[in-house]
């Protein structure tokens, strides 16, 4: 099937409904030559934009950025049919071989974690392990153990988060529901603060900003008791929990409590714990994570020049993890983008491709800058993007 481009879904969602450009536009929030330019392909929109033509247009943005629809039950690639299949049938099939422990799939997840936010084929080595770490955590999670249930809630946190960079939120929300479920019967005051945040991503993936608030706040209360006898690990949960937090109230429009969370409560329990403390957590909770964050909500309450300020003092060699510095990356390509500088928003594509080439392969978001870009190309540097969007089949 081929690909659908972003001004594409727009212009297809607007006359299903039956709106003018101009009825579109007034209600968005921005001129009717803007969404012209949305639909022909010539400028992508900001991600708050994108979401109020989505409001306006009763879908959610991931549909717009070109995601299937909920009610096929085509996986959006062939890959993904296997997590699929194990998603939806991991108890009515019978393991070819005995399950492993406890401890050797935790030792399975950890390696798979790894590999997904330090290779650069993170996306093919997952897609090819979630399917058993799924099927392997739900019938170890049979035996009740605590232990069991742990393990389980880390299989179900890291493929939530795989499935949601794939853009298939719908499978997120899944695994979001079973973590929650495994975390709660672990009874580990950790692990369910983990999938607290870890269902708050999933809402946010979805444009449940409020929910996603909401279920930040929750893990807040539940954990906090927590911390003061704790260790780091607390620390970075309780800080990543504020960070999900801060982002719900930005993209509520609350920009106000959005920044204090984040230079506030946040920033204070990143002190205590560094970048390089040595402790390990699925959100990398730290002051570059932090400052990335920072930088995220302004991204988000569309202040292209606040983004540049803040990503000046940021060292993306300070994390370990491709996903927060592509992440990163892009909110910054996505800044110059807005701010007319095409060049340098290349510059900062090329430099995700070089993090990791396999991000442009599967974000769709990625994949529509670079086709937008390539229409607004200046002769200097349009074989540039021509070359980007070839090496990864980016039809232009």
């Amino acid at each position: 099937m081929a690909e659908i481009s972003t001004g594409q879904m727009v212009r297809l969602q607007r006359e299903r409904r039956g709106m003018s450009t101009t009825a579109l536009a007034t209600q968005a929030g921005c001129t009717p030559r803007h969404i012209e330019l949305i639909e022909h392909g010539k400028r992508t929109p900001s991600l708050p934009l994108l979401r109020e033509i989505a409001k306006v247009l009763g879908v959610r943005s991931a549909v717009l950025l070109g995601e299937a629809p909920r009610d096929s039950h085509e996986p959006s690639r062939p890959q993904i049919s296997d997590i699929e299949r194990a998603l939806f049938t991991c108890r009515s099939l019978t393991p070819d071989i005995e399950p492993p422990d406890a401890e050797q799939l935790a030792e399975r997840v950890a390696s798979a974690r790894a590999a997904w936010f330090s290779s650069t084929r993170r996306y093919s080595i997952l897609m090819a392990a979630l399917p058993s770490l799924i099927s392997d955590a739900e019938n170890l999670a049979l035996e009740r153990t605590p232990a069991a249930n742990s393990v389980a809630t880390d299989a179900y946190l890291l493929a939530r988060a795989v499935l949601k960079h794939l853009s298939r939120v719908d499978l997120s929300h899944l695994a979001a529901d079973r973590a929650m479920r495994f975390a709660e019967e672990s009874g580990d005051p950790l692990m369910l603060a983990w999938a607290y945040w870890n269902l708050g991503q999933s809402m946010l993936s979805d444009d449940m900003h409020q929910i996603a608030y909401d279920v930040a706040q929750r893990g807040i209360e539940l954990l906090e008791p927590h911390v003061g006898d704790g260790d780091a690990r607390h620390i970075k949960a309780f800080g990543a929990l504020h960070l999900l937090a801060a982002i719900g109230a930005a993209r509520m429009g609350d920009d106000d409590e959005a920044r204090e969370l984040v230079r506030g409560p946040a920033a204070r329990l990143a002190e205590q714990v560094g970048d390089d403390s040595g402790v390990y957590d699925v959100a990398f909770f730290g002051p570059t994570n932090v400052a990335i964050h920072m930088a995220s909500i302004e991204s988000d309450t569309n202040r292209p020049e606040a983004v540049l300020r803040i990503a000046d003092d940021i060292d993306l060699r300070l994390t370990p993890s491709i996903e927060r510095r592509t992440t990163h990356l892009i909110n910054v390509a996505r800044a110059c983008e807005d701010l007319g500088d095409d060049a340098a928003s290349l510059l900062h594509l090329l430099r995700i491709e070089r993090e990791c080439p396999e991000e442009l392969d599967h974000k769709l978001l990625l994949r529509e800058m670079i086709r937008s870009l390539a229409r607004r190309a200046r002769p200097s540097w349009a074989p540039e993007v021509r070359q980007l969007a070839e090496r990864h089949g980016i039809p232009i």
